[in-house]
């Protein structure tokens, strides 16, 4: 008997072409998705300046994984302080930005945190900027009531992981 191809969705999206084990902004489909923080670890990933050791962030439940960047790094350590081990566990709304007129993932902020931070984002040969780490629903604290933050104008709605990742 012959063996039946396997039937994927068809694609919408130049990214949806080429599927891989990193999360793209493409695959947030345009919200902010919530994920917990499974692992971070370290892998050599090679890339258009060759091999380079980068940051690797895992999710619980999720398959895809967030190759970390200098300025989503120092989002995480501004909300959840230099300890990696205290970032397992927390909680983080990521959404799609623009970094140099390319799509990219940016953290939002996260639940976790007691309220909206200004931080500051220092990279080498770059001007610092600013950024909002935002306190995003729903709440932390045990038997307090879910929040839903209001979108920003013209952006959809959040959605969790699940409803706007496919895989």
């Amino acid at each position: 008997m012959a063996e039946q191809a396997k039937v994927f969705p068809k694609p919408v999206d130049w990214d949806e072409l080429y599927p891989g084990r990193f999360l793209k902004a493409a695959d947030l489909k345009g919200a902010k998705v919530t994920v917990k923080i499974a692992d971070v670890s370290l892998e050599e990933l090679i890339g258009d300046k060759g091999a380079q050791v980068k940051g690797i962030m895992k999710f619980d439940g999720k398959e895809k994984a967030l190759a970390l960047n200098k300025t989503n790094g120092i989002c995480l350590k501004e909300m959840f302080g230099k300890k990696l081990p205290v970032w397992i566990g927390k909680r983080v709304t990521l959404f799609a930005g623009n970094w140099n007129g390319d799509e990219c993932i940016r953290i939002w902020g996260s639940p976790d945190i007691a309220e909206d931070r200004e931080i500051t984002i220092a990279l080498p040969r770059k001007r610092p900027f600013a950024m909002t780490m935002h306190k995003t629903g729903p709440s932390s604290v045990k038997g307090a009531p879910a929040a839903k933050e209001p979108p920003p104008d013209g952006d959809p709605s959040d959605r969790s992981f699940d409803e706007s990742l496919s895989s």
